[in-house]
């Protein structure tokens, strides 16, 4: 087995390379948080009727798994969810159905495994589903296959790396081609790998539907062709959103201790891991001592971060048009795993707020078709006894 010490994210609330096993000290950690945080003013429980930002006591849909990470809608009352855990499941008009043939996968602690499940755009024809994980050999993987009678059948795997991804997301551009980020961490001090042109981790790659390599990729510096490497930089994109409209890739990342991001993509970019960064090392040092000013000339700063003081550790990016929460649209949703509410960053007016608060550590967020709005939450968060699963949210009637 691998060493993943490098890239254990304390100040996170995962849990260290001398834990035991990852659910029981996943559940530990949260239990020592709510004795810190405020009465649960929002509650998944039928015997909380509690509401809060004039929100219904959401329905749970599906419950009993590890870490709920990745949705992807097919219907209004169907959609398919990943689990780190290693598995992908079929939500279908209140049942549940494991997907059978998916690849083996490895976590170590709370990583690895499955990290996301994506619908390719042809998928009412084709049926082709992707889902991006760490295999047996610990090493980031994206397969495709025909969702079949709950079977994933013709399986491919059409992108392998070498090395292991913390977080990882899948977001499609057109039909041709998809996003993939590829995340790395470092505690305390930042893992090495996002300004490695040769290295895969802290990055966000671009790849045709089947692997191959786009020809109108960037060409990065010291290179003479075009590789999977979209931009680099990165430390770790847990969240993408392609406006098909603006032609335009936003991702959050995390920071350290502090310094998450919310960043517009651009091809060739380089967005400063580790050379600058408005958070800090988790030993409470600085990650560097390079200024503003000086990030500003060498990388692409971020459109918005938020500091130690606010923190979010943000997973999942959903921009909101045409929901059922009116107030709630034209806006991004933000999970914020650290702090276990569901954010709301309004960019026409660089403001945050949090729309839902102690829901628990919100790791993606999707849209139904009429406009209700799904969340995946994991295991032992808000509460000890509480265990991964997905929430339907719905407006007051």
């Amino acid at each position: 087995m691998r060493n993943f010490s490098r890239y254990e994210t304390r100040g996170r609330g995962m849990v260290s390379s001398n834990d035991r096993t990852p659910v029981t000290i996943l559940l530990r950690k949260h239990l020592r948080l709510l004795a810190v945080l405020p009465v649960l003013l929002w509650s998944c429980h039928a015997d909380d009727p509690t509401a809060q930002s004039g929100v219904t006591e959401p329905g749970v849909l599906a419950s009993g798994y590890w870490i709920a990470d990745g949705i992807a809608v097919i219907g209004e009352s169907e959609f398919l969810f990943a689990d780190r855990g290693g598995a992908v499941y079929h939500y279908v008009g209140g049942r549940v159905t494991a997907v059978r043939g998916i690849p083996a996968s490895k976590t170590s602690e709370v990583y690895g495994g499955v990290l996301d499940v994506s619908l390719h755009p042809s998928f009412p024809n084709s049926r082709l589903v992707y889902i991006a994980y760490n295999d047996a050999a610990y090493d980031l993987t994206v397969a495709r296959f025909e969702l079949r009678d709950d079977r994933a059948e013709n399986l491919r795997v059409i992108y392998k790396s070498a090395e292991f991804s913390i977080g990882s997301r899948i977001e499609w551009e057109d039909s041709s081609r998809f996003f993939l980020s590829f995340g790395v961490g470092g505690d305390p001090y930042p893992a090495p790998g996002p300004q490695n042109l040769s290295s895969d981790v802290g990055k966000i790659h671009r790849l045709m539907a089947d692997g191959q390599i786009p020809t109108d990729n960037p060409i990065l510096p010291g290179a003479s062709k075009p590789s999977t490497i979209w931009s680099y930089g990165h430390r770790n994109p847990q969240g993408l959103y392609y406006d098909a409209l603006k032609r335009t890739l936003y991702a959050t990342e995390h920071g350290p201790l502090g310094g998450d991001e919310l960043n517009i993509v651009v091809a060739g970019g380089n967005y400063g891991w580790p050379l600058f960064s408005y958070g800090l090392n988790y030993d409470r040092t600085r990650v560097s001592d390079m200024s503003e000013d000086a990030a500003r000339a060498v990388s692409i700063l971020p459109v918005k971060f938020w500091g130690p003081d606010f923190r979010v550790a943000p997973s999942g990016l959903l921009f909101v048009e045409g929901s059922q929460f009116t107030s709630w649209n034209g806006a991004f949703l933000i999970g914020a795993l650290n702090p276990q509410h569901l954010l709301r960053y309004d960019p026409a007016t660089r403001e945050t707020e949090i729309v839902l608060r102690n829901v628990g550590r919100v790791r993606d967020i999707a849209q139904l078709p009429s406009g209700k709005l799904l969340i995946a939450v994991d295991a032992g968060s808000p509460k000890q006894s509480d265990r991964g699963r997905i929430i339907e949210l719905s407006p007051p009637r």
